[in-house]
């Protein structure tokens, strides 16, 4: 197969590539993906697949251990109930409390951009973008806190969040349905002055955008 791609972000579009397989639920949790393999359906070298792989393992999609097989990464629903809901809830809703009352102008502005860049990741219906972009403003809550101890609890279960939206989403794959929600709470980050209020509406957004779909995990 000739490939596409361009030399200088070689290794991002084979990730991508990747990624649309695991979004699209061609390569399932728990698969085998090989080098060989990839190199060959994308007509690129080892090397190349190698340096994607190791992107991907990093953001946590996929696992590998020495002298094993790689594999896609797996995620339940029990985990994903019991653990990371639970988890996020303590994590971002402390974070709000501390560091609601001191954001700026600055920090506002950053939601709304990210709000904005969510909107235009719809018209392409850019799954994999909208995904990072919910990332990012769920880690502006948790960063805007200035608390480190928070902040490197966040960083250790990011992976496990990522994958969990990306498997999630791809499956239910209505990306209005959760702009409009991700709009209502920037709504009243921007504009509202009440903690109390921003951290009710942060909880009940956590929950509404994630158990009703966490079905799609079995």
């Amino acid at each position: 197969m000739t490939n596409n791609f361009s030399k200088s972000s070689l290794k991002h579009q084979i990730a991508q590539e990747i990624k649309k397989l695991i979004f699209e639920g061609k390569l399932e949790q728990g698969e085998k993906i090989t080098e060989l393999q990839v190199s060959k359906d994308l007509g690129v070298s080892r090397t190349s697949v190698r340096e994607a792989m190791l992107l991907l393992e990093l953001e946590g999609l996929l696992i590998s251990e020495p002298y094993k097989e790689t594999r896609v990464t797996s995620i339940s629903k029990e985990e994903v109930i019991e653990l990371l809901i639970p988890m996020r809830l303590q994590i971002e809703t402390f974070a709000l409390k501390k560091g609601f009352s001191t954001w700026g102008v600055d920090t506002k502005e950053q939601f709304k951009t990210i709000l904005e860049n969510m909107k235009k990741a719809i018209q392409y219906q850019d799954l994999s973008t909208f995904i990072e972009l919910d990332i990012q403003l769920h880690e502006l809550i948790v960063r805007s806190s200035d608390l480190e101890n928070v902040i490197q609890i966040w960083e250790s279960i990011v992976h496990r969040i990522r994958l969990h939206f990306l498997y999630q989403n791809s499956k239910s794959g209505i990306l209005e349905k959760w702009f409009t929600e991700h709009e209502e709470l920037v709504d009243v980050f921007v504009n509202g002055n009440s903690t109390e209020e921003a951290i009710a509406v942060l909880r009940k957004h956590i929950v509404d955008t994630n158990i009703p779909d966490v079905y799609l995990l079995d």
